[in-house]
């Protein structure tokens, strides 16, 4: 019979702590000493943001070690310096070199606007020198008739010789089009070398455009090395990018009746 009142007894013991688990239970006088101590000026606050996680200054919230601020991007700084030289060295830091650079772009545009600009006004002379001189209509023609009128006295000369020189080649229709009779053979050794400056400033303008394009190359490579300068320094090692993948989460809650402390590991694929 003792040993029923006994089992009697565990039973009611048992319920009345489930009850008790399921009810407010109050602060152990462990936990009520220890909320004060939290309370006094210069302890630990700890993060309420999430609750009871101790706020980790170089982590995030899933307590992975966050990127140094001074840490770049190295995709970043070549898309930069692909864009505009310097601009990858001028996000990297390197604000000296990212000068350098400016300044390079802005010779090479300067010049490509330049011969551009000149080149087009020599190409437009030549065309009004020809048809005033020789009658000939160059604004369509492409640059192997133009390089026929300034070669051969007129369209005649050009039939003729062309059966000598090349049987292949066809006769032209002398029509309006493909009309020219220089008058003096002086006018047409003009009009060579006013063509010849056209074309040679066109040739100048295009050598820029090589020139832009090794600017960009050239600080594509120094952004990149730059970039990668930085996280060397600011932790991109094997160890951080393991780091990255793998972590933990660390929660700790002082004042919780039942869950104090809590480790939790995850890893990112």
């Amino acid at each position: 019979m003792k040993s029923y009142w006994i089992i009697f007894g565990l039973w009611l013991a048992l319920g009345s702590i489930s009850a008790s688990a399921a009810l407010n239970v109050p602060s152990t006088p462990i936990q009520t000493r220890l909320a004060a101590e939290l309370q006094r000026p210069g302890f630990p606050v700890p993060n309420l943001s999430l609750p009871g996680s101790f706020a980790q200054r170089d982590r995030d919230d899933w307590g992975v070690k966050q990127a140094h601020p001074d840490r770049k991007s190295v995709s970043r700084a070549v898309l930069y310096s692909a864009l505009l030289p310097g601009l990858g060295e001028y996000y990297v830091g390197n604000r000296k070199k990212a000068r350098y650079f400016f300044a390079a772009e802005a010779l090479w545009w300067l010049g490509y606007l330049s011969y551009h600009t000149y080149g087009t006004w020599k190409e437009d002379d030549y065309i009004n020198f020809a048809r005033e001189r020789a009658g000939a209509q160059l604004e369509d023609k492409d640059d192997l008739f133009r390089d026929w009128v300034g070669f051969y006295n007129d369209i005649d000369h050009f039939n003729e010789r062309g059966q000598v020189q090349d049987r292949d080649r066809p006769y032209l229709v002398d029509n309006e089009s493909n009309h020219w009779r220089w008058r003096d053979p002086g006018d047409k050794a003009a009009y060579r070398e006013l063509k010849n400056r056209s074309r040679e400033a066109f040739r100048r303008r295009d050598f820029t455009i090589g020139l832009m394009i090794l600017n960009r190359i050239v600080s594509v490579i120094d952004a990149v090395h730059d970039a990668r300068q930085t996280r060397k320094l600011f932790g991109a090692t094997p160890a951080a990018d393991y780091q990255q993948r793998f972590g933990y989460r660390l929660d700790i809650d002082p004042l919780s009746a039942d869950r104090q402390i809590q480790l939790s590991l995850f890893a990112r694929f």
